[in-house]
């Protein structure tokens, strides 16, 4: 029962794990030159480095099952998440209900307003009751004005641009959730984890286990075409290569997967087409001194070109380099936004513009190394009632398989969520061909597309 997988990121090794497991010969192609996707790992003048920042929430219930699993439990630490806020010239702590009553920003009943409301939604989990609100109708409707425009809005015009007035409440409602669940009761700090080493360690030793358990692990290889005979797939063609298998599982994006499954049905193709994507343009400097003591820090200020900055070495602390504090500076645009077309040193010396307005002291000097990193389709831009929009992981082909971050819905693309989603579709494939009849079975059938 051989079974390919398309894309080598979190999911595709992921369900390759679990479907070899259970005795399933599995191929997994990726076209990059290395293992990982939006997981990756660089080498970054000697040390290993995440492309992209990473962190565990107590929620992540898939990703602590596999670190399990790989025996690397004991390699998670969790610390106080350091959550600051700069609001024009000032950088406020901003990580328990003690800040918040300081948050000068706000009156004081706007303090307490927003706490309440957080407070109440830590337990709350009927997402799908705030999915037909924006999230800009429900942020002002619970959090008021004055805390919508100086907290939320940033969030929403920056990060979603154009798009910022149609995003729905209830993914809003996850990253009030996902973090408010990590704190030590109702008023104690955010505990967020972190594996030393990074994500690496983890990549690492999934790949070794990925060997040997058989799995072939094809990089440098793109994937052209899935190939469908007599109504179902049947394998793929691979750099002018068909190869057969009994089932194909799709890790890619879903635009990805539209183009390489062109005899698919005009209506999943229309679907998948349809959806909106946002790219992420990613900075990351090495620095040779932190710019705070916090990890993650919320921005709204004039001029400034982002919403948030990740010194991602004061949760994860690193001793391997002479210069190891790791700021990410995050950008997420629409894909035709110009931004994302720059060259590499234009936007560092936009970032590092709006750096020096935030911290004066901060001097280009102080930058040892910088990388810069792109995806084009990052996250999904999830509208009002997306829960309808949101494709089964069977495909629209008999032996198609796919999973997609947007099914991961009302959360955020993340590589607990996409475990998740690996194991869900592994035990699927389980059961629509299941090893002990020897073959396929022929009566599974693809779910319609919303």
């Amino acid at each position: 029962m051989h079974i390919a997988i398309i894309g080598g990121g979190v999911a595709g090794l992921g369900v390759a794990y679990f479907l070899a497991r259970t005795g399933y010969a599995v191929e997994v192609f990726e076209q990059a030159a290395e293992l990982g996707g939006l997981a990756g790992t660089f080498d970054f003048d000697g040390f290993r480095v995440e492309k992209y920042y990473h962190f565990i929430c107590r929620d992540d219930q898939p990703l602590l099952a596999m670190l399990a699993d790989l025996g690397l439990a004991e390699e998670v630490d969790w610390k106080p998440g350091r959550m600051r806020f700069a609001f024009g010239p000032r950088l406020y702590p901003f990580e328990t209900p003690w800040d918040l009553l300081r948050f000068e920003p706000l009156s004081f009943i706007d303090r307490l307003r927003f706490g309440a409301v957080v407070a109440w939604y830590r337990r709350r989990n009927n997402w799908r009751a705030y999915e037909r609100h924006t999230a800009r109708e429900w942020l002002l409707a619970r959090f008021g004005r004055a805390a919508f425009e100086t907290i939320w809005a940033p969030l929403l015009e920056l990060k979603f641009g154009r798009f910022a007035s149609e995003v729905s409440a209830a993914w809003i409602w996850h990253r009030i959730h996902r973090l408010a669940r990590s704190r030590d009761g109702l008023l104690g700090q955010e505990k967020l984890g972190f594996l030393r080493g990074g994500t690496d360690v983890l990549l690492s030793r999934l790949i070794a286990q990925l060997r040997e358990r058989g799995v072939v692990l094809h990089t440098r290889a793109r994937v052209e075409r899935i190939l469908v005979e007599h109504g179902q797939v049947c394998g793929i063609r691979v750099e002018g290569e068909d190869r057969h298998y009994a089932a194909v599982v799709s890790t890619v994006p879903l635009p990805v997967l539209a183009r390489i499954l062109a005899e698919a049905p005009a209506e999943f193709l229309q679907y998948a087409q349809s959806i909106d994507y946002l790219a992420v343009l990613c900075v990351l400097l090495r620095l040779r001194r932190p710019l705070s003591d916090g990890f993650w820090i919320n921005v709204h200020a004039d001029g400034v070109p982002f919403t948030g900055l990740i010194e991602y070495t004061n949760l994860n602390p690193r001793t391997d380099a002479a210069s190891p504090y790791l700021l990410y500076v995050p950008y997420y645009l629409a894909a035709d936004d110009e931004r994302f077309q720059w060259e590499d040193a234009r936007i560092v010396d936009d970032t590092v513009r709006g750096l020096q307005l935030l911290f004066p002291s901060f001097a280009p000097s102080l930058i040892a190394g910088v990388r810069v990193f792109r995806d084009r389709y990052a996250q999904a831009v999830c509208r009002r009632n997306f829960s309808r929009s949101v494709p089964d992981l069977r495909g629209p082909y008999p032996r198609l398989y796919l999973t997609d971050s947007t099914q991961l819905y009302p959360a955020d693309r993340t590589i607990s969520g996409m475990f998740g989603l690996a194991q869900d579709l592994a035990r699927l494939v389980e059961s629509d061909l299941p090893l002990h009849r020897g073959g396929a079975d022929s009566s599974a059938t693809p779910t319609k597309m919303p």
